[in-house]
This record gives structure tokens, C-alpha cells and sequence, in this order.
């Protein structure tokens, strides 16, 4: 049975609204207020089966008319709970302003039956304001009750908490340890799955990778799944195939047990194809050939990709972000002073380049590596990890040896910490930590039995080299170049060693002429200690912010900063790229000055040669990229390994440059223009649709249209401003004023979901609120609420509002007159793909045609005498525009079902064909290809699996997966293969035809009647 909010039915003997609706994999659970006898105005939770309900057909009472204002707060109520299939909100969604570009994934997601996009603008461009409005948009139109969001723990966690509540009215409860599963299960039934009973939750990835939490996540299905930073589940290559790390599992599960899912990602592309490939197997597995490839170019569609320089204001041409300047420095090492400097690299890579050819093991190869990677960061670095080298080679002497298990297990973590490093760029805190430990006993059990002078000699030559460390010294020289031109300016400096983070720290305190107060965040601060800096950068000037990875994600540093100076190279450009993002975002004011230091001639060339390679190949994949680097390489330089072009001379280092890396000669945005073109033509379209759809629903700024952007925070009065209207619906159910200047005065049975959200007062049951989405707090220091179409209140307000008991109403209008309202829908697969709100106008001379209500509504002012109306004036003639009213109604529904249909079936036969090559492919792989059977001389079928002689691709995979001979995983497979193929064919003809039922009557009686 198809049950909307608004329906009147049967249960248990009485008669119910229905309020609200919200299904489950078996029944509906619904939310009823009763309308007769002694329990009216009760509100009842019940599921439907095993209760049973009959729907009851919409009676008005001519005779009796309702007061016209709770006749035009019910229809209003309608009115904000219509919407159509690409039109954004009615009214604003919440406390932002949205850009036109912002509702490109938007229209996407609602276009889809199925939401699921990887959402890849660059760092900065809004990702979470846009995951958020399809996610009120998706509940507005009642597709997603159930919404999980996971994010990596610390700022990200914290920010999606804040900015759920704060930007959109979303009160998401947190799991996110095991206090908070402790918690909810207490207050629970016991041996409820804690994930089943929090409709919006909010987790952590790494929370939510433990077996015990994954299996209880498996156990439960949401409408909507929103992954964060989802390049932290790529699934394995080439080169780790066999290895799926839990992170991976996670995302997996929660692709198969979600409806809709959106991947956000500023670097889905970190060099490898393969693993660009698994996040979009993820949405949907036909879009893969399974080989690490693509199934075509129809993922193009699941993917939105802008980068800053896409963005631009179509009347005026100009940007819409400020302009990115990367610039590349050569650190100078050329003078006498830098001569313990050249002694010590060159001590450095006699030392370890001999040993990376030597036939040993590929970790204590890697380990040396590690080494001189820590060289060309600060002599610090290295130095540092040289002497926990020595102190190893020491305890081994004094007879601590490792066991076989011990460095068996080494080897393993090494591995694993290498191939994150790899993917990320960089480790967290503890497995960083836990690698440079690891690291150094490698290196101790290869130089186990060598003598300790060599080392001796590099530690006594670093320690001569610290003083003049050129990496020091150019941090020094970028910053009182900044500094002389901009005095005041903060500075943000990473750096992916906490030992050269320290050792810049002092440089920088050390250093003449260096003015302001120098900070540090790295690995070992706790959250509150990252959060109280990252607060102050953004509050104060003058300041220098020396960070390490551990700030690369979810802070946002670009109120007072716009330059940032990277101290040394990571191993993946989208590290380099996530830094960027903390300055280089969206509300940046300045063009972000962006600095990445270098050694020229020794093995960080090498680094920068590789960053250049897994760069070219993500842009071959993605088609556009950020100017990350501002160089190419010289053609061939940039295929060769990391140590490739290392030499064991050390009269090769610092040598003359060969020209391997290149200045970037034309932008890199532009070398694929049809991309690009498509990009463009996708933004300008959704300039062009903003300010009509805004116009229509009454949240659009006339004034700042030169902008084309922003949401009005101004009231259309008597529609969109939502505080009046929550006041009224209150004031209307309880019979008493709830609206006091700034102050929402609330029912306890209007508080439920109120807990911890921005300016609720438990103690007094108040809201106070602001309808400025610039004002934060009030004159007190007492934060404030903004209310958007998603917030508690505003949503209970519209539900409740549609069953004011107002359906007859009485107004003076200028001449006489029948206004009836409906409701029309349209749904999919038991979803609402449109709803809105209908009025048609009959006049006694038997014409009715369609009125405009939201135009019409406003002027609905004065009360009508009621005393006889309906028998005086309009009974007589009712009946004889009965029949044109019905005919006006069905025609409405008619059109609007046909242009849906009409929509649909464009969009099959494409999506059919590449299902159904998809599915042949798939069959050829699991079954091999389809070779006809040859009888035998005696016409008899030669044996074999009978899926083998079948044709037809989904019967070949069918017979294939209940074949008992075939090997238990090949059956899994082709079972999820055909679970994705039924999946895709289902709601192909699920478009039903508009249907529409009546909500009200408005008798318009001329001046002189009334």
C-alpha cells in the first residue's frame, strides 16, 4: 500500500493523519496523529503489517469553512513540501549561500534512480556543502531517512559534525567510539543493532573498519551513504592484488548495503589507474571491465570533476576563485658555505646507493631509500634516524638479536606501511612512527656485520652540515621575501618529518628579522591542542604555522593565509594537493602563493621527476588537474625508477642540471579542451537554470544577480520565511502565541531532535534563531539557529502544517468563484519523483482552468462572512463545473506524467545496451566465451556444465551460479553480477502516472457578498 505523509486513514477504529513515513526492508513504519474522539491531537508510532490500515477518501465540510489564515498556513505548508525532478529547494536550504556550480552534482543526483557519484572537484570547491544539499534534497523528497556519513577521525569528523548542524539543520548522532556504541546501546533494546536505530549517524573510517563494527554496519542498509576523503579506500592493483585492506572492506560493504553513495575526493587519482578504477566499481561494477579498466566512458556520468580555473561568472567571463601561483625554488647549494653540506650528500649516496644494489632484501632496499629521502627534507631528519641506526647495531652487539618471528612480522608492516605511503602520500601519527622504527632495524640487521665507521663518519659529517643546511636557510630567505612584501602575513610551512619540523621551528626563532610567533602541529598534539592552533592562525597575524601531515586534511587555514611553502617533497602529488587545499579554497580572498622547495642534482630531482610521471598519468585518466607541480619533465626523464638515475660517483651530485625538469609551458587545465568544453558547457547551464528556478520558489536576490550566485537571507513575506511560519503552525495546535522577536517558543512534544543543535534552550523549551545567514550569535554570546528547509523544526512544522484541519476556507476576492487545491505525484520504484501543489479556479459560467497558488496565496487576506455561504452562493452551480474541474486536474497529470515518461524511455535504450554489454563480458569472463555445441556422430550432446551451452548471457550466469561443481567464489561472483544487472533493469517501467488528491476548497465571494 502506497502511504504518503498528508493521507487521511483507518487504524484501530479511529481515523489519522498521517504525518510521517519511513520504511524498512519488510513493512512502514508510520507516524500518526489521531483526528476524532478523546485521543485527538495523540501522535502513534505504528508498522505496517502487522497493523492494518485503510485509506479514508478526503471529505470537506461546505458548510462549516475554517478561519482563512489556518486555511493559508496549511496550503503554505503544502507548498513548501512540493518539489520537482532537477528544481533545487523551496525554500533555502539552510545557513549558505550556494553557488551555481554547487548544483551540477545536485541535478545528477536527482536525475539518477539511484544517487551514487564520486564527487572529485579540487580541494576547496564545496564538496561537503554539495554532499550536503542532495542530502536535504533527497530527504525533502522523502528518498532517504537513513543517511550515514564517514570521515577520517579528528578535524574532518569534527567539522562534519559541526557543519551538518550549523550550515543544514541535521542532527547527526555520532558512533564514533566505543563510548558512543556503549551509549546508544544502553538507551536501546537490548541486542539492537545500534546502526539500525540512529536514522542520521555519523562514524569514522577507522571506527568503522573493526570487524566487530563492520559486521553490525553489514546488518543494517541506508538510503544515502556519504564517504569523505574516499581515496583512503582505493581497492588493490597490480601489485597487491591479493590484499584487501579493511579500509577497502568498509567501503565495499557500504556500497552494497546503501541505495545512494557519494565518494568525496579532491585526488581519486594517485598515479595508479587501477585504483582510480576501484572507487568507481564501487558505485556501480558494470562501469568496470574488471581488469583495473573502465567499461567504456559511461563512469564519465558518476563523476564530477571542476577544478577552480572551470569556474567563472558567464555574464563577465571573470574567475570565480583567485588564481593559484605554484612557484618551483632551487635550493642553492653552490657556495663555499654549503661545502659540509656537498660532503655530507655525497658521503650520504656512496654510502647508500652500493647497498640498494646489493642482492638483498626489497625492505632493507626501501628502508636505504628512506634514508635519502629524509636527507633532502633537513640534515636533522637524516641525522636522526642515523643515530636509532646506530643505537640498533649497538643492542645488537650487546647480544639483543631479533627473533625470526620479530623480523618476519617487520617485513610484513614495513610492506603494508609502504604501499599507504604510497597511495596517501603519507602515514598517520603512530604507523609513521612505527615505519621509522622499523626502518632503522632493517638498516641495522644489513649493516650487522660491517664495521660502524662509516656511520660514525655520517653522523660526524651531518653534525658539521646542520649549521648550514641550505633547506634551513631557503625557508629563512622565502619567508622575509613574503614578509618584505607583505609584513603582516601568516605563513604555512609543511614538512613530513616531525625532526625537520623541529629543526625549521628553530631556524625560523633563531633567525634575524623573522617577526611574529612561530606554531607547530604535528602527529603527537591531540585534537584540542591542533583545533586551539589552527584558531589562532585564523584569528591572529604575523604568524608562522609549521605543520605536518596530520594538517592535510580538514582544516581549513585560509581566513588570514594565502602563502604556503612546502619544506619537502612527498611521494605522491595529491599529498602536495591536499596542503594546497588548506589556503587554496573556497572564501579565499588573495591569490594563494604556493612554494615547494628542492635539491637540484641529488635524489629529491628524483622525487620530483616521479611526482611529475604519477601526475601525467592521473591526469590521462581525469582529464583535468590542478597546476600542483608548475614543471614537466624532459620526455622519457620522468619513466625512470626513483633511484634510476642515482650514481655511485659522488663527484655526479649537484652537478649542472641536464634540463630533465622544465618549466611548464602552457596551462595545464587546457591540454584537453573537449573535457574541458563539457565542464564548461555543464557549469554555464546551471547559471543559466539558477536564477529561474530560484525566482520561482522566492529564495532568489534580484540585487545580486551581477553575481549570479548568491541565496538571498532576505524573507519573501508569507512564504519562505520559515520562523513565522513554524510560529503559526505551533500557534495553531496550541492555541497560544510561540513567537517572541528572536524566540521560538516550543511544545516539549515539538523538542524531540533538538538536542546539541545551535541555539536551543533545553531548560526554557526555546529556539532562538536568526534570519541572517551572517549572524552566528546574539548580542550575548548565545548561538543562533538559521532555519533551513532540512532543520527539525521547519520539517515537523510542514508536516504537521499539511494536517491543519483547514480544508474549507472562505476569502473576499473581486468577483466569484471556486478555488480547489490537489496534490500531484509522481513515483519510481516507490519513490516521489515530483510533488506539487495544483489549484484550479471554476466560475459559475462552467469554466475552470488552472490558478497559480503560490502567486495567488498572498492576496488571500480577509475572511469572508461564512453564515449560509455555500448555500447562497455556490451550491447551484457546483455541480455544473464538476466535470471541467476533474477534466482541468487530469490533464495537469496527464502532461506531467507523459513528460516524465518521455524522459525515461529516452534514457533506457542507452542504459540497457551497456548493461547488456556489461553482462555479456562478464559472462565471457566467469564462463568463457560461448562456443555453439557440436553433437556427436549419434547426435548426442558432448557432456560438460550445462551453462557452457548456453547463449543467452544472463542464463549462462544464472545456470553458472547454481551449478553445485562450480567453485563457491566463481558462483559469488556471478550471483553479484546478476544482483547489479536485475538491479539496473528494475524501475526501467516503474514511472507511474501523476496521481493528484484534493486538499482544499477556497470560496471567493465578491466585496459586495461578503
Amino acid at each position: 500500500m502506497d502511504i504518503q505523509p498528508g493521507s487521511r486513514l483507518r487504524a484501530r477504529g479511529l481515523t489519522w493523519d498521517v504525518l510521517e513515513t519511513l520504511r524498512a526492508d519488510m513493512c512502514e513504519k508510520l507516524t500518526l496523529r489521531c483526528t476524532e474522539g478523546d485521543m485527538t491531537g495523540l501522535e502513534w508510532e505504528i508498522f505496517v503489517p502487522p497493523e492494518t490500515v485503510e485509506p479514508v477518501a478526503a471529505r470537506f465540510d461546505l458548510h462549516h469553512p475554517a478561519p482563512l489564515r489556518s486555511w493559508c498556513l496549511m496550503h503554505r505548508a503544502h507548498l513548501l513540501n512540493e518539489f520537482f525532478d532537477r528544481a533545487p529547494f523551496t525554500p533555502e536550504p539552510g545557513r549558505l549561500r550556494i553557488e551555481p556550480y554547487q548544483l551540477v552534482p545536485l541535478a545528477r543526483a536527482l536525475d539518477m534512480p539511484r544517487p551514487r557519484l564520486l564527487l572529485a572537484d579540487g580541494v576547496g570547491l564545496g564538496k561537503t556543502i554539495q554532499a550536503g544539499l542532495i542530502a536535504i534534497a533527497l530527504i525533502a523528497r522523502r528518498r532517504a531517512h537513513r543517511i550515514l556519513i564517514v570521515s577520517p577521525a579528528g578535524p574532518l569528523a569534527r567539522q562534519w559534525d559541526q557543519e551538518t548542524k550549523v550550515r543544514f539543520g541535521l542532527n547527526f548522532e555520532s558512533i564514533a567510539s566505543a563510548a558512543d556504541l556503549w551509549d546508544i546501546r544502553r538507551a536501546r533494546e537490548r541486542g539492537a543493532n545500534p546502526f539500525d536505530t540512529v536514522p542520521l549517524c555519523l562514524t569514522t573510517l577507522d571506527f568503522a573498519k573493526q570487524d566487530h563494527i563492520l559486521d553490525e554496519i553489514e546488518r543494517s542498509s541506508w538510503d544515502l551513504v556519504i564517504l569523505d576523503e574516499a581515496h583512503h579506500c582505493f581497492g588493490p592493483g597490480v601489485a597487491d592484488a591479493g590484499e584487501r585492506t579493511r579500509r577497502r572492506r568498509l567501503a565495499e560493504v557500504l556500497a552494497r548495503r546503501s541505495d545512494g553513495l557519494l565518494l568525496l575526493t579532491a585526488t581519486p587519482h594517485d598515479g595508479h589507474d587501477a585504483h582510480f578504477a576501484s572507487l568507481i566499481e564501487l558505485l556501480d561494477p558494470s562501469l568496470v571491465d574488471g581488469r583495473g579498466g573502465f567499461a567504456g566512458r559511461a563512469y564519465r556520468h558518476h563523476v564530477v570533476r571542476r577544478l577552480k580555473a572551470h569556474i567563472r561568472d558567464p555574464r563577465t567571463g571573470a574567475p570565480m576563485f583567485r588564481c593559484r601561483r605554484v612557484q618551483p625554488v632551487k635550493v642553492d647549494t653552490a657556495g663555499q658555505e654549503h661545502e659540509p653540506v656537498r660532503a655530507f650528500h655525497r658521503a650520504l649516496t656512496a654510502f647508500v646507493v652500493p647497498r640498494l644494489r646489493r642482492p638483498r632484501g626489497a625492505d632493507d632496499a626501501l628502508a636505504f631509500v628512506s634514508l635519502l629521502k629524509r636527507s633532502v627534507s633537513t640534515i636533522a631528519a637524516c641525522a636522526g634516524t642515523l643515530r636509532v641506526v646506530m643505537e640498533r647495531i649497538a643492542r645488537r652487539e650487546a647480544g639483543e638479536a631479533e627473533s625470526k618471528p620479530a623480523r618476519a612480522e617487520r617485513a610484513r608492516s614495513l610492506r603494508r606501511w609502504r604501499r599507504r605511503a604510497a597511495r596517501f602520500g603519507t602515514l598517520d601519527a603512530a604507523d609513521a612512527d612505527g615505519q621509522q622504527a622499523a626502518e632503522a632495524e632493517s638498516m641495522a640487521e644489513a649493516l650487522r656485520t660491517e664495521s660502524g665507521a662509516d656511520l660514525s663518519r655520517l653522523l660526524d659529517l651531518a653534525a658539521a652540515a646542520q649549521s648550514a643546511d641550505p633547506k634551513l636557510g631557503a625557508i629563512v630567505l622565502e619567508i622575509r621575501l613574503i614578509r618584505a612584501e607583505h609584513a603582516r602575513a601568516n605563513i604555512l610551512i609543511y614538512t613530513e618529518y616531525t625532526d625537520s619540523q623541529a629543526a625549521a621551528a628553530a631556524a625560523l626563532r633563531q633567525a634575524d628579522g623573522i617577526a611574529g610567533e612561530i606554531l607547530t602541529i604535528g602527529g603527537a598534539d591531540n585534537a584540542d591542542a591542533r583545533a586551539q592552533a589552527a584558531e589562532r592562525f585564523g584569528a591572529e597575524d604575523s604568524l608562522i604555522l609549521i605543520g605536518t601531515d596530520t594538517l592535510a586534511e580538514g582544516l581549513n587555514l585560509h581566513s588570514r593565509c594565502f602563502h604556503l611553502i612546502h619544506l619537502d617533497l612527498p611521494y605522491n602529488p595529491n599529498r602536495l594537493e591536499q596542503r594546497n587545499g588548506r589556503i587554496d579554497r573556497y572564501g579565499q580572498t588573495r591569490d594563494p602563493d604556493i612554494r615547494y622547495l628542492y635539491l637540484p642534482g641529488t635524489f629529491e630531482e628524483r622525487l620530483l621527476l616521479h611526482l611529475i610521471s604519477k601526475y601525467e598519468k592521473s591526469r590521462a585518466a581525469l582529464d583535468v588537474m590542478p597546476d600542483t607541480l608548475a614543471v614537466a619533465a624532459r620526455d622519457g626523464m620522468d619513466r625512470d625508477s626513483l633511484t634510476g638515475g642515482l650514481s655511485e660517483d659522488p663527484a655526479d651530485l649537484f652537478a649542472p642540471g641536464d634540463g630533465a625538469i622544465q618549466p611548464l609551458g602552457r596551462a595545464v587545465e587546457d591540454m584537453h579542451p573537449d573535457s574541458v568544453t563539457d565542464l564548461i558547457r555543464e557549469i554555464d547551464g546551471a547559471f543559466a537554470g539558477f536564477e529561474r528556478m530560484a525566482v520561482a520558489h522566492g529564495w532568489y536576490d534580484p540585487g545580486m544577480a551581477a553575481r549570479g550566485a548568491a541565496i538571498s537571507c532576505d524573507p519573501v513575506p508569507g512564504d519562505t520565511d520559515l520562523a513565522s511560519f513554524v510560529a503559526g503552525v505551533i500557534a495553531a495546535e496550541t492555541g497560544a502565541p510561540a513567537l517572541s522577536g528572536n524566540e521560538l517558543r516550543l511544545p516539549r512534544s515539538w523538542t524531540d531532535g533538538l538536542r546539541d543543535m545551535p541555539g536551543f534552550d533545553a531548560d526554557k523549551n526555546i529556539l532562538r534563531f536568526t534570519r541572517n545567514i551572517d549572524v552566528w550569535r546574539d548580542l550575548d554570546g548565545r548561538a543562533m539557529a538559521f532555519l533551513g528547509r532540512a532543520h527539525p523544526l521547519a520539517a515537523r512544522a510542514i508536516r504537521h502544517g499539511c494536517q491543519l484541519p483547514a480544508s474549507v476556507a472562505a476569502a473576499r476576492s473581486t468577483s466569484l468563484g471556486r478555488l480547489s487545491t490537489y496534490v500531484l505525484e509522481i513515483q519510481c520504484g516507490g519513490k516521489t519523483l515530483y510533488r506539487r501543489t495544483a489549484a484550479i479556479l471554476a466560475t459559475p459560467d462552467g469554466s475552470a482552468v488552472e490558478a497559480s497558488l503560490r502567486s495567488e496565496l498572498p492576496r488571500f487576506e480577509q475572511d469572508a462572512a461564512c453564515s449560509g455561504l455555500w448555500e447562497r452562493l455556490f451550491e447551484s452551480w457546483a455541480g455544473l463545473v464538476q466535470a471541467p474541474e476533474q477534466a482541468a486536474i487530469a490533464e495537469i497529470s496527464r502532461a506531467e506524467s507523459a513528460r516524465f515518461m518521455e524522459r525515461q524511455k529516452a534514457k533506457q535504450p542507452v542504459e540497457q545496451a551497456r548493461m547488456r554489454r556489461w553482462l555479456t563480458a562478464k559472462a565471457s569472463q566467469l564462463c568463457g566465451p560461448f562456443v555453439p555445441p557440436t553433437p556427436d556422430l549419434f547426435g548426442a550432446t558432448p557432456p560438460g556444465p550445462e551453462w557452457l551451452r548456453e547463449p543467452d548471457a544472463e542464463n549462462r550466469l544464472i545456470l553458472l551460479a547454481t551449478d553445485p561443481a562450480t567453485a563457491s567464489a566463481k558462483r559469488r561472483e556471478a550471483n553479484a553480477a546478476l544482483g547489479v544487472f536485475q538491479a539496473a533493469r528494475r524501475g526501467e517501467d516503474d514511472v507511474q502516472t501523476a496521481t493528484y488528491r484534493p486538499i482544499g476548497v477556497l470560496m471567493l465571494v465578491p466585496d459586495a457578498d461578503g
